[in-house]
């Protein structure tokens, strides 16, 4: 009785990092026709806009081009790019986003509350009100001001000296 072979030769499709590669360090301009459709599918002109971002040299080109390039079809979009970065290995530092939790979830509701806003709206306030020592004091006037508990004040490190 002959045993069946099994397939074990799946190929599992380019990952974002490899179409990343393409366009920064191998450069090939037939990359699009080699493709498969699950590869072709993977392709995230957003995400590769947002790594090539993350380096400095190529921020400007980058911020440049997306209002254009987003409605390219990615074919086109990837030999645009090889055609203006330059080839050759790039280190490019992954930066994150701030998380919502760099402020309290109670300091964060109460400027929304008291400004009427979003959350979003909230946190570009505290970011602005953190900048400056007025905006800090205003901070701490609004928390007495809704009853937040010292403690709770004292821990926001506002920079305050005690009078």
């Amino acid at each position: 009785m002959a045993k069946k072979k099994i397939d074990t030769d799946v190929v599992k499709p380019k990952s974002l990092f490899s179409h990343l590669k393409q366009i920064t360090d191998v450069q090939n301009p037939d990359y699009w026709e080699t493709l498969t459709d699950a590869d072709k599918k993977n392709f995230s002109v957003y995400m590769i806009h947002r790594f090539l971002s993350m380096n400095e040299n190529w921020l400007e080109l980058v911020s440049e081009l997306q209002p254009y390039t987003e409605s390219l079809p990615p074919e086109l979009f990837y030999k645009l790019y090889i055609g203006l970065i330059p080839k050759g290995r790039h280190y490019s530092k992954y930066i994150k986003g701030k998380g919502v939790d760099k402020y309290s979830k109670e300091l964060i509701d109460t400027l929304r509350i008291d400004y009427q806003c979003s959350t979003n709206e909230a946190l570009d306030y505290i970011e602005i009100l953190y900048s400056t020592l007025e905006g800090r004091e205003h901070i701490k006037y609004v928390c007495q001001k809704y009853g937040i508990d010292k403690k709770n004040v004292t821990k926001l490190k506002l920079g305050l000296k005690k009078k």
